[in-house]
């Protein structure tokens, strides 16, 4: 895994030493120990999966302070030291965000995210049983700006990077820079209740290791609610015009491509909360064969407390990966289509203030048109420590 360097990290460790010496203690740690098996470690095609036992260790780093009364600081990062048949990976995460008041009306915000792990290839012959690491780190400025009492007025800039180990000796070939700038319009329709949006976002998207790029501009409505304490629902519509660059015997004619999401959270009592998810998007691809994809994804999610020492969390993901004959960077130009599934159940026992037993079942399957069809049966059994 390559080293990056953190800009927010560096400014935490500044200012940690001053809010400690005036006796505050804003950072809060969770270990969880994990141990358990894995029944298609490498995610290969059916009938020739490798099982594999393993160990993680998880830790969970929180941290928010005031830094002034208008200056505000929070960051989160997880380490996690996974060891199996595979070996020993060391994966770091973080998500920082600092938010400066300059004025009654205006915010101003910095943020980075950092995410790393381990994950599968492409659905194409040459690279779908290939697992690899990765890293994706995002930094982005924000300006929030208050117009009236109902109407504020949000811009955005981000610098998005996916690097993939080993990219060019495996044949992924999946590193991507992505360039974002959007404004965003919130208007007030009831005060804390409903508020719609308007919605401007331009990405350009370059492939490091191909000549290969595409610029795309989002235009969408959104509209959230609030029904009642138990029901909030938001809805967001408009389409995405793809100008691509992409390899030839790719065609590289602009297209025009709907973008949906809507989302509802029903909370029947304070120990009970159901989500779900919809959405359609254009994004870069995951299969080097293709210059874009076309993603339809659909979640749940479930948690509740049967007792006090008691919780349960359940989600589950459905999606439709879809890649178009004319995005095709080979002579094949076919559309492909690939069906993906995830499902995590978690049961978590308290068994006093700071010590909790889990037991995990994971369960995740991809089917394509190529042929590169797997499932995976992960359970787990651990052990979690909360120093807050």
């Amino acid at each position: 895994m390559r080293k990056v360097k953190f800009l927010m990290p560096v400014l935490v460790g500044l200012m940690i030493g001053q809010l400690f010496a005036e006796n505050e203690r804003p950072l809060g740690v969770v270990n969880t120990v994990r141990m358990g098996y894995n029944d298609n470690l490498y995610h290969k095609d059916t009938g020739k999966s490798t099982e594999s036992f393993f160990v993680t260790d998880i830790v969970d780093l929180s941290f928010r302070a005031a830094l002034s009364d208008r200056t505000d600081l929070m960051v989160k990062s997880q380490i996690n030291l996974m060891n199996d048949d595979g070996g020993t990976d060391f994966y770091p995460n973080l998500y920082a965000m600092l938010n400066h008041s300059v004025s009654p009306r205006l915010l101003l915000g910095l943020s980075e995210y950092y995410r790393s792990g381990d994950r599968s290839g492409g659905v194409s012959a040459a690279n779908r049983n290939v697992r690899y690491n990765f890293y994706n780190n995002r930094m982005g400025v924000s300006a929030d700006y208050v117009l009236s009492s109902k109407d504020r007025i949000q811009g955005t800039l981000n610098h998005d990077i996916v690097r993939n180990e080993d990219d060019v000796k495996s044949g992924l070939k999946l590193d991507t820079t992505t360039v974002e700038a959007g404004t965003s319009w919130k208007r007030d329709i009831v005060l804390q209740r409903t508020y719609s949006t308007l919605n401007l976002r331009n990405r350009w998207v370059e492939y490091d290791h191909m000549s290969s790029s595409f610029q795309a501009t989002d235009l969408s409505a959104g509209l959230s609610h609030t029904f009642n304490p138990e029901w909030q629902g938001s809805v967001e519509g408009g389409a995405t015009q793809v100008r691509p660059d992409f390899v030839a015997p790719a065609k590289n004619t602009a297209t025009l491509n709907p973008l949906a999401k809507a989302g509802l959270v029903y909370s029947p009592s304070p120990r009970t909360r159901l989500s779900s998810d919809l959405g359609y998007s254009y994004t870069a691809s995951d299969d080097n064969g293709y210059g874009g994809q076309t993603t339809t994804a659909l979640s749940f999610g479930a948690q509740r407390e049967i007792t006090a020492k008691l919780m349960a969390k359940a989600t589950v993901s459905l999606s439709k990966v879809e890649y178009a004959a004319d995005d095709s960077q080979t002579a094949t130009r076919t559309s492909t289509q690939d069906d993906r599934m995830n499902l995590d159940l978690r049961l978590s026992y308290k068994l006093n203030r700071m010590n909790f037993i889990e037991l995990g079942m994971r369960h995740g399957e991809r089917s394509s048109d190529t042929g590169s069809d797997w499932e995976q049966n992960v359970i787990d059994i651990g052990w979690r420590v909360e120093l807050r």
